[in-house]
C-alpha cells in the first residue's frame, strides 16, 4: 500500500532515538558545593513519599545547592539554584521526572512524548536533537535543559540558554543510575531511591513469573525495507531477556539489516512488531515469513505503543510486562473456570484453558490466529484459506447445518467457537464441546470479539495488541479522510441475476462511510440486488467491484452503466481481497484502507492504472 510511505520519515526519527538510547551511554556522579568532579556525598534534605509534596526548608536548600554533576557524557555541570523550568529533549527524561513527581516542572518537551497523558498540555519545542527549535527553548526561559545524546550536537547552543545535564541511560542497568542523577540534581534522592526500589522489584517480578519458562526464540523487527533488527547489547535485547525471551540476533550488536534467508534459518518462535516498522501481521502473513514457526503457530504480535519499550525510563516495565505475557501467556494464566457471555447472550463456563479448538467460522479463525492461539486450532471450515497455515489443519466441512459433526466429534475439541450461521445445530455442537458464539455486527463488536476470544484463550495481551493496531488503523483513515468529499459509491459483491450489493447493516457499508464515502445504497438493509435503473439513478462515482463478481471493469464500458460518472471518469476498482471487507477479523482494517485509497486517491498517493473506457482494474494498490 502506498500510504505505508507515510511512516517512514516518522520511523527514521524513532530509529535515531532508539539508536541514541540503546547504543550511547556513561556514569553520572555527583558533588555538592564545591566538592570536586567525581567524588558522591549525600546532600541533607528533608522529603515526604512524593516529590511533587517535598517540604525542603530554606535552609536545606541552601545546603544543597549549588550542585556539581558528572552526566553520562562525562560532563561537569554546576547547577546554582534548585531548577523550577526545565526543558526535556528526550522523552524518557520526561518519563523520568513524572515518577519522580516532578513533571509539574517541565515546561517543554519533544514532538515524540507521549507519557504521562497530561504531556499533551506542555509546549512542543520540536524533534530530536537538531530538529528542535532552539528560539521556541529560549522562550521557554528554562533554568534547566535535560538531553539525551541525540541533542550532542547542539549542546553548545543549548548551553547559551540554560545549564544542561545529559541523561542518557543505554540498558536496563543505567535506568536507577538516571533516576539517582535526576534524583540529586533536584534534591530528591529519596523519591529517587524509591522509585528505583518499585522499578528493579517490578522487574524482578516479571522475570520470576517466567523463570522457569523455556527460553522462546524472538524476532523483533525494528524496520522493513531494508530489514533490520535489534542486535545483542540493545535495549529491546535486555527486554526480550527479562521476558523469558532469546533474541535470535544476539550474536550481532546495534540494529543491523538482515536478510529474509537469515532469519527463515534461524526460525523465530515469535515475531514482534511496532506500528512504525512499516510491516503488518498480514504482511508477515502474506509474505516469505509465513514459514516460520512463529506464523505457523500464530505467533505474530503487534506492540501496542512501542514507546513502552524503548524508552529507558521506568515505562519500560509496561513493555517488559506485554512482552512477557506474549512469550509466556501461560505464566500469567487467567484463573478457571472462567465464566463469559457470549455473543448470542448464552452464559458459557470454561472450565480449563482451551488447547483443541474448532472453528466454525474463517474470521474466528484468523482472529485466534492473531492473538497468538493458532496452535491450538484443530478444525476449519472448508472456507478457511487464511494465514496459510490453516492448509494443514483438518476440515470439518461448511458453514452451520452443513459442518460434519462427526468429523468435530472425532477431533475431540475442548471448545468450539461458532457465528450466527451454526445457530441451528447449536445442541447438536454442545453435546461434543462448550461452544461460544462470536458474531459481531460492526467495527466496535469486532474488538469485542477479539478481546472475548482472548480473555477464552488465554491470549489477551495478544488480543489487546490486535484491537490496538485495528484501532491504529481506523484512527488514522479516519483521520485523512476528514473534511474531504464524500464520493457516491456503489459496490458490486456479485452479478448473477442483477448487481448483488451491500446496503445498510454490512460491513462494506461500514468500511464506505469509515473511508470517507458514501454508500448509494445505504437506504437498503442489508444485501440486495440492484437493477440497472436504479444504479443509473444514484450516479455512483466510484465503484468498487468483488475479485468474485463475476464482472469485470470492462465489462461495464459498453452498458447502460457506462453512463455513470465512476465509469465514465475511469474510476472502476477491484479489490485485492473479498474477504477483506466480508470477514469480521483482524484484516478488515486492511479492506478500510484500500477502500480509502479508491475513493481519495490523492490524499494516499494511490495512483489507479486507466484500462480501456477509462475504467480502471487494480490488483489492490
Amino acid at each position: 500500500m502506498q500510504m505505508k510511505k507515510t511512516a517512514v520519515l516518522l520511523m527514521l526519527l524513532l530509529l535515531g532515538a532508539v539508536m541514541a538510547a540503546g547504543c550511547i551511554g556513561g556514569n553520572a556522579t555527583t558533588t555538592t558545593g564545591s566538592g570536586s568532579p567525581g567524588e558522591s556525598s549525600s546532600p541533607q534534605t528533608t522529603t515526604t513519599s512524593s516529590a511533587s509534596e517535598s517540604k525542603t526548608t530554606t535552609s536545606s536548600m541552601e545546603s544543597h545547592y549549588p550542585i556539581t554533576v558528572t552526566d553520562f557524557a562525562n560532563r561537569t555541570v554546576t547547577i546554582e539554584s534548585e531548577p523550577k523550568r526545565v526543558v526535556t529533549l528526550a522523552p524518557s527524561i520526561t518519563e523520568d521526572l513524572y515518577y519522580l513527581g516532578l513533571f509539574d516542572r517541565v515546561v517543554g518537551v519533544t514532538d515524540y512524548d507521549d507519557f504521562p497523558s497530561e504531556v499533551a498540555n506542555v509546549t512542543r519545542i520540536g524533534g530530536y536533537g537538531k530538529y528542535a527549535n532552539l528560539e521556541v527553548i529560549a522562550s521557554l526561559n528554562p533554568d534547566l535543559i535535560l538531553v539525551d545524546s541525540y541533542s550532542t550536537a547542539i549542546l553548545g547552543d543549548l548551553e547559551k540558554i540554560a545549564p544542561v545535564v545529559v541523561v542518557d541511560p543505554h540498558s536496563m542497568n543505567d535506568i536507577p543510575l538516571a533516576l539517582d542523577l535526576l534524583g540529586r540534581v533536584f534534591n530528591v534522592e529519596g523519591d529517587a531511591k524509591r522509585v528505583t526500589a518499585e522499578f528493579q522489584e517490578r522487574i524482578r517480578g516479571i522475570a520470576s513469573m517466567v523463570s522457569g519458562e523455556s527460553k522462546v526464540r524472538v524476532f523483533y523487527v525494528v524496520w522493513n525495507d531494508p530489514l533490520m533488527t535489534a542486535g545483542g547489547g540493545t535495549f529491546i535485547s535486555d527486554v526480550i531477556e527479562l521476558a523469558g525471551g532469546e533474541n535470535i540476533f544476539n550474536d550481532t550488536s546495534g540494529w543491523p539489516a538482515v536478510s529474509i534467508e537469515q532469519v527463515l534459518e534461524r526460525d523465530p518462535e515469535v515475531i514482534i512488531l511496532t506500528p512504525h516498522c512499516g510491516m503488518t501481521v498480514q504482511d508477515v502473513y502474506n509474505g516469505p515469513l509465513a514459514n516460520t514457526k512463529a506464523a505457523k503457530e500464530g505467533r505474530v504480535y503487534m506492540i501496542e505503543n512501542e514507546n513502552d519499550l524503548i524508552h529507558p525510563s521506568p515505562r519500560v516495565v509496561l513493555g517488559l510486562e506485554s512482552v512477557a505475557k506474549l512469550l509466556h501467556p501461560e505464566a500469567f494464566r487467567v484463573s478457571y473456570p472462567l465464566a463469559i457471555t457470549d455473543f448470542a447472550g448464552r452464559k458459557v463456563t470454561i472450565e480449563r484453558e482451551p488447547e483443541r479448538i474448532v472453528s466454525l467460522a474463517p474470521s474466528i479463525t484468523e482472529s485466534l490466529f492473531y492473538i497468538g492461539a493458532g496452535s491450538k486450532v484443530v478444525g476449519v471450515t472448508d472456507y478457511d484459506d487464511f494465514p496459510p497455515a490453516v492448509k494443514n489443519i483438518t476440515r470439518i466441512g461448511g458453514y452451520g447445518k452443513y459442518a460434519n459433526l462427526e468429523k468435530i466429534a472425532s477431533l475431540q475439541p475442548d471448545l468450539i467457537v461458532a457465528d450466527g450461521f451454526s445457530k441451528d445445530i447449536l445442541s447438536s455442537l454442545e453435546k461434543i464441546a462448550p461452544v461460544i458464539i462470536v458474531d459481531p455486527k460492526n467495527i466496535t463488536e469486532i474488538y469485542d470479539a477479539i478481546k472475548l476470544l482472548g480473555r477464552v484463550t488465554n491470549r489477551e495481551e495478544g488480543a489487546n495488541s490486535v484491537v490496538a493496531e485495528m484501532k491504529a488503523k481506523v484512527s488514522y483513515v479516519s483521520s485523512m479522510v476528514a473534511g474531504k468529499p464524500k464520493p457516491r459509491v456503489f459496490f458490486i459483491l456479485s452479478y448473477y441475476n442483477g448487481y448483488w450489493t451491500a446496503g445498510a447493516g454490512t460491513f462494506v457499508n461500514d468500511l464506505i462511510t469509515l473511508a470517507g464515502g458514501e454508500n448509494v445504497f445505504n437506504d437498503v438493509s442489508g444485501w440486495g440486488v440492484a437493477s440497472e435503473e436504479q444504479i443509473i439513478t444514484r450516479n455512483p462515482e466510484v465503484i468498487i467491484i468483488s475479485p468474485n463478481a463475476g464482472i469485470k471493469p470492462e465489462d461495464l464500458c459498453s452498458g447502460p452503466l457506462s453512463e455513470v460518472d465512476a465509469v465514465k471518469n475511469g474510476r472502476v476498482y477491484v479489490l485485492s481481497d473479498e474477504n477483506l471487507v466480508v470477514r469480521p477479523g483482524p484484516r478488515i482494517v486492511h479492506g478500510l484502507e484500500e477502500i480509502a485509497e479508491y475513493l481519495h486517491p490523492d490524499v494516499f498517493s494511490y495512483q489507479p492504472q486507466p484500462l480501456a473506457c477509462n475504467a480502471t482494474a487494480s490488483a489492490g494498490g
